[in-house]
């Protein structure tokens, strides 16, 4: 009796804490989840141009459409909408939004500038914004979040984003670059796990009628090292990192399982 009193007197004074998983909060409501999704093909002066970050982007807004998010709680930054001090704005505003309630997601498309040991998203006006600068936001972000890169040395970027309340998916270890498929203006990441995975469906693991994010990541994680394994830099392996165990779903109830599709194949694998 004595510990029992002891052991709760010390959680009321502070000295210890409980941790209470992220899946154990109820899921939010269409009111408190928001997202800012950013693609760049396109830049100032001579930087090369993506073929598919602007597709990407498109697709991961319509994915979360799809999981019932309100249109005017996603902000898209695409393109000459995509400088530095748009996207550090997005990035503000994506955090004043979260509460311990809410869902945020953030989603990365184009190139990544690595210098040493770290790493630049590479805005539309060549203005870097630094990995730690971007984990100093996303580190704010309250309530449960999805941070998605899809860049080259995408796993570099997790310098302390992921946590018990935050899943980071990358589209390559720290030291790999990350491919598009020209043919299809997306990334092969992209199209894996948000378009394949995510939107068509093919995901569904366990077939339950719902796609998890982890679900999708392992969907494209165990296809696009084959994708693209011909490739003179090596080959990409998705990373992910972070949250609490549990499947993280962006819709916050179940739905139907959809009917079964005639498959389309493409590349190296079929949906």
């Amino acid at each position: 009796m004595r510990r029992a009193l002891l052991l709760l007197a010390l959680l009321v004074a502070g000295v210890l804490t409980s941790t209470v998983p992220a899946s154990a909060v109820a899921p939010p409501a269409a009111a408190e989840r928001w997202a800012l999704i950013v693609g760049v093909d396109r830049f100032q002066g001579s930087t090369r141009p993506n073929y598919g970050a602007v597709a990407d982007a498109a697709d991961v807004r319509q994915a979360l459409i799809k999981a019932g998010w309100a249109d005017d709680h996603i902000r898209v930054l695409t393109d000459g909408g995509a400088t530095a001090a748009t996207i550090r704005s997005g990035l503000q505003w994506l955090v004043d939004r979260s509460g311990p309630n809410s869902m945020s997601v953030f989603h990365y498309s184009g190139h990544v500038k690595q210098v040493g040991s770290t790493e630049y998203l590479w805005p539309h006006d060549n203005s870097f914004i630094a990995d730690t600068d971007l984990a100093g936001m996303l580190r704010q972000l309250r309530g449960q979040a999805w941070v998605d890169i899809s860049g080259c040395e995408a796993a570099g970027f997790d310098e302390g984003i992921s946590a018990p309340n935050r899943l980071f998916t990358g589209s390559s270890r720290a030291n790999e670059k990350s491919y598009e498929i020209p043919d299809m203006r997306q990334s092969v990441f992209t199209l894996l796990q948000v378009e394949q995975a995510m939107i068509n469906g093919a995901g569904d693991a366990n077939r339950d009628g719902r796609v998890s994010v982890q679900e999708a990541f392992a969907y494209a994680a165990a296809r696009a090292p084959q994708i693209t394994a011909g490739q003179k830099q090596g080959p990409q392996h998705p990373v992910m990192a972070g949250w609490d165990g549990t499947p993280l779903f962006l819709d916050a109830v179940a739905t139907p399982a959809a009917p079964v599709a005639a498959k389309k194949c493409f590349l190296i694998f079929c949906s």
